[in-house]
C-alpha cells in the first residue's frame, strides 16, 4: 500500500495536478458555465430570467473567482515545492474559509437542479443549443460537488504515500477538513428536506449528530423504509415522498416526520454481535427496531446514542449535586455565623 502511495504521490507536480487531478481543467469547466450560462442570463433583458440566474449560480461565480485567482495558483506552486505533501495539504488547511463556500453551494445544489428542471425550456435551452453543450446545465452544474469528492480521493493517496513521512499530520487535517466538509453538506441536505410537525421548533431537536436510512420495525409490525434523523434531544423517525409538483425553486425531495422520540424517553439495548445490523430503542409506549444493510452503522447509532444517554445521566447528577450544595450553603447563611461565649 505504501509504495503503490509513494508511486502516485511522486507524480504530484504541477503537470500531476492539471492532468491526473484535473485543477486546470476545473478551471476551464468553471469558466465555461459563468461566461457560457451565468452572464448571458444576468444581462437578459427580461427581470425574470436575470432572477433564474441569482437563484440557480449563487455562490459559484465566488467558487470560480476564489479558484481562478487563488487556490489553482497555490495548489500548483505547492505541488512543486521542496515538501509537496506538506506544501498542498497547507495549500488546503490556509484556504479553509474560502473553501467554506462548497458548504452553501453543495446545500443550495437540489434547490438549483429543480429550478433548471423547471424552467429548462426557453432561455437555458437556448444557451444550450448556441453553446453545443451536450452535457447541459444542469449536469455541468453538479462539478463543483464532484471536485470537491476528488480533492477527498486526492488527499486519501496523499496519506497512502506519507506514512512513512513526518508530515502525516498536515495531510491527515486537509483530509479530515474535506471529509466533514462532505459529511456536513450531506447532513444539511437532508435536514432541509425534513418536515418538522408543528409542535417540534429547530431549537429544540438540538444538533443533528447523524441521519441514515433504515428498514424500522415499529413495536414488531412490518419493517418500512425510513431516514433516521440522530439529534442531541431526540431521534426523528421520516419517510421519503417526492414532491408531485413543486413550486419554483422547490425541491424534489421531502421527508415527512412518522415518529418524533425525546432523549428523555428512550432506553437503548445495548448492541448484540449476534445481530449485528441491529439497533433497538424503545420508550414506555413504542418499540423501534433499526435494521441497517452493514453492522458498522448499525454499532456506530447504538454507540451514539449510548453516549447521548449517558451524558443525560451525568448531567442529572451534576445538577443534583449543585442542588444539594445550593441548599447546604443555603441552610449556613439562614442560621448565620457561629457565636462563642466568652470564657
Amino acid at each position: 500500500k505504501t509504495h503503490k502511495g509513494l508511486r502516485k504521490v511522486a507524480c504530484i507536480g504541477s503537470s500531476g495536478i492539471n492532468a491526473e487531478y484535473g485543477e486546470e481543467k476545473y478551471v476551464e469547466d468553471l469558466r465555461f458555465i459563468v461566461e457560457g450560462y451565468m452572464e448571458p442570463m444576468l444581462q437578459h433583458q427580461d427581470k425574470t430570467i436575470n432572477s433564474l440566474a441569482d437563484s440557480i449560480f449563487l455562490y459559484l461565480h465566488q467558487i470560480y473567482s476564489f479558484h481562478s485567482n487563488t487556490f489553482k495558483a497555490s495548489l500548483i506552486s505547492a505541488a512543486t515545492s521542496a515538501s509537496p505533501l506538506k506544501g498542498i495539504a497547507n495549500t488546503f488547511i490556509r484556504h479553509q474559509q474560502e473553501l467554506e463556500v462548497y458548504l452553501n453551494f453543495m446545500v443550495h445544489e437540489r434547490k438549483a437542479h429543480a429550478i433548471v428542471q423547471q424552467f429548462h425550456e426557453g432561455i437555458i435551452t437556448e444557451l444550450e443549443t448556441t453553446l453545443g453543450d451536450k452535457l447541459g446545465l444542469s449536469a455541468n452544474l453538479i462539478k463543483p460537488t464532484q471536485r470537491m469528492v476528488k480533492y477527498k480521493q486526492f488527499l486519501d493517496i496523499m496519506m497512502s504515500g506519507s506514512e512513512e513521512f513526518e508530515d502525516l499530520e498536515e495531510v491527515s487535517d486537509a483530509q479530515t477538513m474535506i471529509t466533514n466538509f462532505l459529511h456536513t453538506s450531506n447532513n444539511l441536505c437532508h435536514l432541509q428536506a425534513l418536515q418538522l410537525p408543528d409542535n417540534v421548533s429547530e431549537e429544540a431537536t438540538g444538533e443533528l449528530l447523524k441521519q441514515a436510512d433504515f428498514q424500522v420495525s415499529v413495536d414488531g409490525k412490518h419493517k418500512r423504509v425510513r431516514r433516521v434523523f440522530l439529534f442531541e434531544n431526540m431521534v426523528i423517525f421520516a419517510k421519503g415522498q417526492e414532491a408531485d409538483q413543486p413550486s419554483e425553486g422547490e425541491e424534489d425531495l421531502k421527508y415527512r416526520t412518522k415518529h418524533v422520540v425525546g432523549m428523555h424517553e428512550i432506553g437503548l439495548t445495548p448492541y448484540d454481535p449476534e445481530e449485528p445490523n441491529k439497533c433497538h430503542i424503545w420508550t414506555q409506549q413504542s418499540s423501534f427496531t433499526m435494521f441497517s444493510v452493514s453492522h458498522a452503522v448499525a454499532e456506530a447509532w447504538s454507540k451514539d446514542i449510548s453516549n447521548i444517554l449517558w451524558g443525560q445521566l451525568k448531567q442529572i447528577k451534576r445538577d443534583r449535586d449543585m442542588s444539594r450544595i445550593k441548599k447546604s450553603r443555603g441552610a449556613v447563611r439562614s442560621r448565620g455565623a457561629p457565636r462563642f461565649r466568652r470564657a
